[in-house]
């Protein structure tokens, strides 16, 4: 009985070897299994998107912010002092050179013209006959200059008169609207005041301030674009760059002059001056491919013949919200779209070529 107890035992402490011996060299294999599986993870290339860029020409521009201004801004204002006597045109309304737009009363001043008139008369006679007598040595040479005097201020009356009179009306010196009538008819005005607003809106002249660094970029006469807040685009043309710096800014003055066609906008929009400077080989690029390099560039990164990422840096020409035209991509780059922020410079990736956004949409 004994022995049958140790050769149960003998037999149940070979199988838990043999058991061991089989667990330990699996164990171990599958260790080094998932070991290798992690490695072979850890290495393989990350899949990235991309999209073959083609250039293509992008006019470079520089972009000024100002405003529209009426080519011609004028308060009219009484050179004679007296009363409104007609109002020959209203607020808003259009008139052209040499219309009427407000008359002031005479106030005696026809009668004091007749004075002058009949003066001037009387000192004509005077002097015709104060020569003649001087031809025929009756009369001497002081009292001959004594009639011209005579003459002489009997003119010059009549003239302040007849400007006086002529000073009563008042008539647009230049074609636009008339944009503020002040006054009312029987109000009494004295000479220099404000007595009406013309604006002549057939042109505006657009007025920016632009740095110094990028005065010699413009150029007279260049052709150019306004873009209105509102939207719309006018041509224009560069009319003026300021020979003098802002003393506090540093920065120059410069207009352009633009058609305003069937008077559609008014003066005061806020508008920019888009002004080519030259043109570029390009690619438009969204703002989700635009990556930073190590010192702070803007770049995008791409993919070389080796299937490693490059950081390239760009320089911006012009953007929207839905990207932006970039020059310094190289042409057919493969630039990374979906992945960049995921993979570094030098990095080994698996590039995929990105779907066709624009043909699945449609």
């Amino acid at each position: 009985m004994r022995f049958s107890y140790v050769a149960a035992g003998v037999l149940v402490l070979a199988l838990a070897l043999w058991m061991a011996s089989g667990a330990l060299p699996s164990s171990e294999s599958e260790a080094q299994n998932t070991a290798e599986a992690e490695k072979t993870d850890a290495t393989a290339p990350m899949k990235v998107e991309y999209i073959d860029v083609e250039l293509s020409p992008k006019s470079r521009d520089i972009v000024l912010q100002g405003q529209l201004e009426p080519k011609r801004h004028l308060q009219l204002r009484a050179e004679t002092g007296s009363t409104v006597d007609v109002i020959s045109v209203g607020k808003g309304e259009r008139v052209n050179k040499g219309d009427s737009i407000l008359s002031l009363a005479l106030n005696g001043r026809e009668t004091d013209l007749r004075e002058a008139q009949a003066q001037l008369k009387t000192a004509t006679s005077s002097q015709k006959a104060a020569a003649s007598l001087r031809q025929k040595g009756l009369q001497s040479q002081l009292q001959l200059e004594q009639a011209q005097a005579q003459l002489a201020s009997a003119r010059a009356q009549l003239d302040r008169i007849q400007r006086d009179i002529a000073y009563t009306k008042i008539a647009a010196p230049f074609s636009g609207v008339i944009n503020d009538i002040p006054v009312e008819v029987g109000e009494m005005v004295d000479r220099g005041a404000v007595i009406a607003e013309l604006v002549d809106n057939s042109q505006f002249v657009v007025s920016a301030q632009v740095a110094q660094q990028t005065l010699a970029q413009l150029e007279l006469g260049k052709n150019i674009d306004v873009k209105l807040i509102t939207g719309e685009t006018l041509p224009g043309k560069l009319t003026f760059i300021s020979s003098i710096a802002d003393s506090a800014s540093r920065s120059f003055t410069v207009e352009a002059l633009v058609d305003n066609v069937d008077g559609k906008f008014a003066a005061g929009v806020s508008a920019s001056l888009v002004v080519p400077v030259e043109t570029v080989e390009a690619v438009f690029i969204t703002p989700s491919a635009l990556s930073l390099g190590d010192n702070g560039d803007l770049g995008v990164k791409t993919i070389d013949e080796n299937e490693q990422v490059v950081f390239t840096p760009i320089t911006l020409v012009s953007s929207t919200l839905e990207g932006a035209w970039v020059t310094g991509i190289p042409d057919k780059s493969r630039v990374i779209t979906l992945g960049q922020g995921f993979v570094k410079e030098g990095q080994q990736v698996d590039p995929v070529l990105a779907a066709d956004t624009s043909n699945e949409a449609s």
